[in-house]
């Protein structure tokens, strides 16, 4: 997909290794912008960059996918899609589900639909792969975005354990 916007040319494409470092420097910057008690983290562990260099290594193309958005050739905003293996149900045949994370634009790219052509692109993923359930958790900025898209609140509950990063 390849779009024009008023400030040059966005493009939006799958994420490869060598976007390793781009997908966990996005995901550190979306905890920073984040207030702490939303994002779960005050302070950010000094271990959070390494851990996630890690996990994107391990996982990027197995069981999570991203795609970015380059504004003129450079990567200004990204999003995640992982697979979970669930048992199958009336709501969803097949049993896999997907979750969304890491959606983020930098600051000076926001406000251009990039956020919203990345979501429709990983709803789209979903949606081939015959995904009856797609979820996330979403940031005040982001839920405006998710709930026009037809995001709703669901009757799960969670209950953290008091362990860190939880």
């Amino acid at each position: 997909m390849t779009a024009q916007l008023e400030a040059g040319r966005v493009s939006i494409r799958p994420a490869v290794a060598s976007d390793r470092a781009t997908i966990v420097e996005f995901r550190l910057a979306m905890f920073d912008d984040m207030s702490g008690a939303e994002a779960g983290l005050t302070p950010r562990p000094e271990s959070l960059g390494r851990d996630n260099e890690r996990w994107v290594a391990e996982h990027l193309g197995s069981d999570f996918f991203a795609w970015i958005a380059d504004l003129d050739g450079r990567p200004v905003a990204s999003a995640g899609l992982v697979w979970f293996a669930h048992p199958p149900g009336p709501l969803n045949p097949i049993g896999t589900e997907a979750y969304i994370l890491n959606v983020y634009t930098r600051p000076e790219a926001r406000r251009r639909g990039l956020a919203r052509a990345l979501m429709e692109r990983l709803v789209e993923e979903a949606g081939r792969a015959g995904v009856g359930r797609i979820w996330l958790r979403a940031s005040d900025e982001g839920r405006p975005l998710y709930e026009a898209m037809g995001f709703r609140t669901g009757n799960y509950l969670e209950l953290r354990t008091g362990q860190p990063g939880d």
